[in-house]
């Protein structure tokens, strides 16, 4: 399990420069990048689009753009709040409306990690936690004494088709046990995928 970022937008003005914080998921570095790109698509008319991501839930993969800003002065201090937050498979990007006030390194590196950190604080984390989905396909018996085990469990039974047999889908922890349980019920289980669940909003 792990924590991101929700999705969302904040906006701060700095000496007439107007600095447009948003957040998004983001699992690769092309992720980020990609976002990025859409924003510069958006705002034809800023300065600038600095970025950083985390885009693992280790934190090894991470990294962060200037756009052209002075060298360390604005993905250095997204990447910075984004850090702090704890945040994993996130990216932030703001955009940059020049004001006509220069504002000095040490001013953009203050404007730039406030933007980020103003934003998480607005738009908060969820806990994600990967999930693998089975399709079960067994007698009616099993599916009951399979329905009655799951009750009351992280495990949750989706797209049910009754017939001959009756055909499901459990969607379970991927760090469960989900294949072995199944297995000593009589169903034989086969997973159609992994993905991220999200839980717990802040």
């Amino acid at each position: 399990m792990f924590r991101c970022l929700n999705v969302g937008v904040n906006e701060i003005v700095v000496n007439k420069s107007r600095f447009l914080a948003y957040s998004t998921l983001a699992e690769s570095r092309d992720d980020a990048k990609a976002f990025a790109d859409k924003l510069r698509g958006e705002h034809a008319e800023a300065r600038h689009v600095c970025y950083a991501f985390i885009a693992d839930e280790s934190g090894d993969c991470f990294g962060y753009d200037d756009d052209g800003e002075p060298n360390g002065t604005a993905g250095k201090p997204i990447y910075s709040a984004l850090a702090a937050s704890g945040a994993r498979r996130s990216a932030i990007a703001v955009v940059r409306y020049f004001g006509g006030i220069k504002l000095g390194a040490g001013g953009l590196a203050r404007a730039y990690r406030q933007s980020a950190a103003e934003l998480i604080e607005k738009v908060g984390l969820t806990s994600a936690e990967k999930y693998a989905e089975y399709a079960v396909e067994c007698d009616g018996e099993t599916y009951k004494r399979i329905s009655r085990a799951l009750h009351g469990t992280r495990c949750a039974i989706e797209n049910i088709v009754y017939g001959e047999k009756v055909c499901f889908s459990v969607l379970a922890p991927s760090e469960s046990g989900a294949v072995e349980k199944l297995t000593a019920l009589g169903a034989d289980p086969a997973v159609k995928c992994e993905r991220y669940v999200y839980t717990e909003a802040r």
